[in-house]
């Protein structure tokens, strides 16, 4: 960004060329060119370098266009600092015959923004008013834009996400309760300081209560990909705080997807992406997603509200302040995709969620009201969300019950009761009283997180809408012995770095995801989570993929990769990101949550990765998808060895997985489902060696 080599980046507007993203084109037509400063400018227009205004503050150079009006860096002469002061008239839109009418327009706007106090929004300090301005002076700010920190960065990972989003929800709160609508909400216009503070920038197309519509002829204000549907409808009321929220549902959506989920430069490019794409494919965005889906409902009467959109990002943070929100939000976390339930398959019987002799309510989400009760509008599939907060006072009335009920072993579980099989009161899924609790009795289906993008191991088929491949035929075998039905099980994506953070917030009981055997994951995870293995249940061999054939480089071996020093992709917290620069391999500047993204970039041919690092057998799966377009290198030393992660402490849950497993390799099941998944991709029909259950020994 252009103004990072200044003394700081105003609070409001400033904003340059490479804040752009997709959508922000200045050749569509709402655009909003950067002006051109002349040093002497005609009589009316922007004061010249060097202006006093109010005898107090010198402008200095200007550093960006907002949406309307002018911004400049200036000096508070009085108290000796660097401020932003930013006219709110667009000169160019005034004619003698509204200036009058601009003018009152402009301060109530000032006055409005002004009264707005909170750490999300940029401080206004000051009003001014000269002779044909309406100014105000606000705090400069050290920080980049959201938008900087996408561009260079890709993807966030889901808790950074959901901590900066939490963070321009409580400003948009604020924002919306002195009556304005910022009608701009996107990474470019939230900055975000190196603590981690987000604030909510920009309000030179904001709109306020008693302001006259705004537009511009023959379209709407606002940058096309964020602009919410019911804003294109000609009969529209105009911006309200719902499209503020949609345009949020859409930079989280950009935050852990990499990209927005309706693409455009013009109006009527999104406005046709959302009409036949309502429902965007979300694959990374783990407990964010119902937050997300929420939040995109194109009926603004149905869309998720800021009070229940706030106690669901609370509950993917685990924020303790806001207990309430985290009991009455987590009954309302689908995973982001379900296998497709066995039809043949019956559901379990109804009962209590703690079997006796402690008995516990959980509380109980209102069922939504059927899609008639909205006249006109789409089907209520989210309504029951917009209510979450309306289930507090149940579920702290549930207290330790909901806990106890879930198996938790929290504060009020586990813990508290009289004893377990394992002789660990307080661990998840203990029994009591010296029963044999099965991991079933407290979770009556199990949760598993999966690849959606691995050919042949796990594989998500969106014709089917299920999830085939080996790790998913191995979940179904490790749940069947564990007593569940197909239909009770639900699988739920989860990229590479993602996978201890569904364990930890509890999204899912188990990861079955290529998910490598390592003492450091075993001790302290990415994000400091640990987790626990049952297994390896495959051990597979480490390799690179390049281009079938480059224009640049000619590469025959993994020596040639090193030698070249050309970039390698690799997932994000994967064992390969610290192995391979040990090695001598040159790494990729930033890289990706996932191995498909790697691949993605393999195959643009303008792109500066010339391999990717993965296990043989996942590299093997996609050659096979991609004929003719990439080839494997020979295996390198180094195995990798793919365990059942789960959650530490679960010593009932991880006996059981570790029976399973045990009954899975010591029989044909194994085999079969080699030969049924993987034996193609690898040209070998006769299976690997049988891993030795070294995370199973001692249960």
């Amino acid at each position: 960004m252009h103004n990072e080599d200044r003394a700081g980046r105003a609070g409001d507007g400033a904003r340059g060329p490479e804040d752009r993203r997709s959508g922000d084109d200045p050749r569509r037509p709402d655009a909003v060119a950067p002006p051109e400063w002349p040093s002497t400018p005609p009589h009316g227009g922007p004061p010249s370098p060097r202006t006093v205004i109010d005898g107090r503050y010198e402008l200095l150079e200007p550093i960006g266009s907002g949406g309307m009006g002018e911004v400049w860096k200036a000096h508070d002469l009085r108290l000796r600092r660097f401020v932003a002061v930013k006219g709110l008239l667009d000169r160019n839109a005034m004619t003698p015959a509204t200036q009058t009418a601009a003018l009152q327009r402009a301060r109530r706007e000032a006055e409005a923004i002004a009264k707005i106090e909170h750490q999300n929004v940029v401080t206004v300090h000051d009003q001014v008013e000269t002779d044909n301005q309406v100014w105000i002076v606000m705090k400069l700010l050290e920080a980049r834009s959201l938008g900087d920190l996408l561009s260079g960065e890709g993807v966030l990972a889901v808790p950074r996400a959901a901590n900066i989003g939490l963070q321009v929800l409580q400003g948009l709160r604020a924002v919306h309760a002195a009556s304005v609508v910022h009608r701009d909400v996107k990474p470019g216009n939230v900055l975000v300081r190196d603590d981690g503070l987000a604030i909510l920038v920009d309000f030179g197309i904001a709109t306020f209560e008693g302001a006259d519509r705004v537009t511009r002829t023959g379209s709407v204000i606002g940058t096309p990909p964020y602009l919410a549907p019911e804003l294109f409808a000609p009969a529209s009321p105009g911006p309200t705080p719902a499209s503020d929220l949609w345009a949020l549902g859409i930079t989280l959506y950009e935050m852990v997807e990499g990209r927005v989920p309706f693409a455009g430069h013009e109006v009527w490019e999104v406005q046709e992406n959302i009409r036949q794409s309502p429902d965007p494919a979300i694959r990374y965005a783990g407990p964010l997603a119902p937050v997300i889906q929420g939040l995109l409902i194109t009926d603004p009467r149905e869309r998720l509200d800021a009070a229940a959109a706030e106690a669901m990002l609370r509950e993917v943070l685990g924020d303790p302040a806001a207990p309430n929100a985290a009991r009455a939000a987590s009954a309302t976390h689908p995973p982001t995709a379900l296998s497709t339930p066995n039809p043949s398959t019956p559901a379990p019987a109804p009962g209590p969620a703690v079997p006796p002799p402690a008995p516990a309510p959980a509380p109980v989400m209102p069922t939504p009201p059927p899609a008639s009760a909205a006249a006109g509008g789409p089907p209520g599939r989210y309504r029951g969300w917009k209510v979450a907060a309306a289930v507090v006072c149940v579920a702290l009335l549930a207290g330790a019950g909901w806990v106890a009920s879930r198996g938790d072993g929290e504060k009020g579980g586990d813990g508290d009761r009289a004893g377990s099989v394992q002789g660990q009161g307080g661990s998840e899924g203990a029994a009591g009283s010296g029963s044999e609790e099965r991991w079933k009795d407290t979770h009556p289906t199990l949760e598993i997180g999966v690849k959606d993008d691995q050919p042949g191991l796990s594989k998500f088929d969106k014709k089917t809408r299920t999830y085939q491949g080996y790790d998913i035929d191995l979940a179904y075998a490790i749940a069947e012995s564990m007593g569940y039905g197909k239909g009770e099980v639900a699988f739920t994506t989860v990229a590479t770095d993602y996978r201890s953070t569904a364990l930890k917030t509890k999204q899912v009981d188990l990861v079955i995801a290529s998910y490598s055997i390592t003492d450091d994951r075993k001790t302290a995870s990415p994000g400091g989570y640990s987790v626990d293995f049952a297994g390896p249940y495959y051990e597979a061999s480490r390799g690179f993929l390049v281009r079938e054939k480059s224009s640049k480089y000619t590469i025959n071996d993994s020596s040639d990769l090193r030698d070249l020093g050309v970039e390698v992709c690799t997932a994000r917290e994967s064992t390969y990101e610290k192995a391979l620069p040990k090695q001598g391999f040159t790494m990729a500047k930033s890289q990706p949550n996932t191995y498909q993204d790697c691949l993605d970039k393999l195959l643009d041919p303008e792109s500066d990765v010339y391999a990717v690092a993965s296990d043989d057998i996942i590299l093997a799966g996609y050659v096979e998808a991609n004929p003719g377009k990439v080839r494997r290198l020979e295996n390198i030393q180094g195995a990798e060895g793919y365990g059942v992660a789960m959650r530490p402490k679960t010593p009932v849950l991880k006996g059981e997985v570790c029976s399973a497993l045990r009954t899975i390799l010591a029989g044909r099941i194994w085999e079969d489902m080699y030969k049924e998944n993987l034996s193609g991709l690898v040209g070998d029909k006769n299976p690997p060696g049988r891993p030795e259950l070294t995370e199973c020994q001692g249960l």
